[in-house]
């Protein structure tokens, strides 16, 4: 009975282990970069409302996903229609990784009044 006995040193098991989760790490980032969605601005068209958030987002729809609304609830929204809750707001900010501040929320939403600081 002939036993074979192999040894390996443990820092080629370890190099094969990081190789092999840098590769997976790759993967993941390649996937996830391919399926960002672009953003690019929404047309202005003659509406002029709300300028920073149709820089921001690429459509209604978009805009949509965010605050949880249907195209024409979000297109009366940009149009100035209906006014954006602070809630949607508060979402709206978050997505675009910026600060809840009453100051982003003039900024962003034309608001002319003093609101409450978060």
């Amino acid at each position: 009975m002939n036993d074979i006995t192999i040894t390996i040193p443990a820092s080629v098991i370890r190099e094969l282990i990081n190789q092999e989760l840098d590769a997976r790490a790759a993967a993941e980032e390649a996937e996830l970069n391919s399926t960002k969605e672009l953003r690019k601005p929404m047309r202005s068209m003659k509406y002029t409302c709300y300028p920073k958030l149709r820089n921001a987002y690429s459509s209604y729809e978009a805009l949509g996903k965010v605050i949880n609304k249907s195209k024409a609830a979000v297109e009366a929204r940009m149009r100035g229609r209906i006014p954006f809750t602070d809630r949607e707001k508060e979402m709206i900010l978050k997505d675009l990784n910026i600060e809840n501040t009453a100051k982003n929320k003039r900024k962003y939403f034309d608001i002319g009044r003093k609101e409450k600081v978060a």
